[in-house]
């Protein structure tokens, strides 16, 4: 089954605030949320200070201020707007749900609620982490590497991490579930203190380059080990790619705002920095070099 993300939902205590760094210090572009036909949609609170949104077709990255009454207010068992959430798009929805069903994992269909033409469903993977199931529901061609979407934005998600509390579990949900694939860590030759043994750290790859979804379980001393102010492993986090990432560091250092310069230390050829965003989200940020 051929898969990609679709987008990458970040809880914000104040949504114009993170917004404006993610397109003032990160350089993300703003896009337009496409909405589906009043019939259809659901209830979800959209104004400027409840969501911001950067991409395009509704892909990309997702801003979003909690809701405590959302799974109430749209019939649901899980809350998407608490904690954040990957979003993965595949061919055919229904048989994830089946799939789903089959081994007794509850999940929530939203339907066409929320985005013109796509059809989402909710689960909880095995460490309690919200996931987005959804089908485009026109004909889409499914390439490796960079999506055609991304090209037009001049940046990209290059992968999401989810901490795993048991990463061969986490492989397995996904794999059975939905159909990904399980690839092979590709290691530069200084690498970093950190271990890419399969049962600490997995990737359902999407091409080459380590581009999909990183599964790793959370170590405690891997910031201290690395010389990071952050630690990647904690809590989860998507990793943009950008074209300047030089920019994006001297943008950081002019505002006083902290960040961990791990060099290229964990994929070959892919400088990455980490930091904070105003609501408390890791992020990653990266470019080959």
């Amino acid at each position: 089954m051929s898969w990609s993300i679709h987008h990458v939902n970040l809880q914000a205590h104040n949504v114009r605030h993170t917004t404006a760094f993610l397109r003032d210090m990160i350089g993300l572009s703003e896009g337009e949320w496409v909405y589906p036909p009043a019939d259809e949609m659901g209830e979800i609170g959209h104004d400027a200070d409840h969501v911001g949104y950067f991409g395009s077709g509704n892909r990309g990255i997702h801003v979003v201020l909690p809701i405590a009454t959302f799974p109430r207010d749209n019939g649901f068992l899980h809350n998407p707007t608490l904690g954040g959430h990957v979003a993965i798009t595949v061919p055919d929805v229904h048989q994830v749900a089946s799939n789903l069903g089959k081994a007794g994992i509850p999940w929530s269909d939203a339907g066409t609620y929320a985005m013109r033409g796509v059809h989402q469903i909710y689960c909880y993977d095995p460490s309690w982490n919200v996931v987005e199931f959804n089908q485009v529901l026109e004909t889409e061609d499914w390439p490796k590497g960079v999506h055609p979407w991304e090209r037009n934005w001049g940046w990209g998600i290059h992968h999401v991490n989810l901490q795993a509390i048991d990463v061969r579990e986490s492989v397995g949900f996904f794999t059975e579930m939905a159909g990904m694939s399980e690839g092979r860590w590709d290691a530069p030759k200084q690498m970093g203190d950190f271990s890419i043994d399969p049962a600490k750290l997995a990737i359902l790859a999407l091409g080459e380059g380590n581009r999909g979804v990183h599964l790793i379980e959370p170590d405690a001393g891997f910031a201290q080990r690395n010389g990071f102010a952050h630690n990647p492993s904690l809590g989860g986090h998507p990793a943009f790619w950008v074209k300047d990432l030089r920019t994006v560091m001297a943008r950081l250092d002019a505002a006083g705002w902290p960040y961990s310069d791990a060099g290229v230390y964990a994929m070959p050829g892919m400088h990455q920095i980490y930091c904070l965003d105003p609501s408390a989200n890791m992020l990653e940020i990266n470019q080959y070099v």
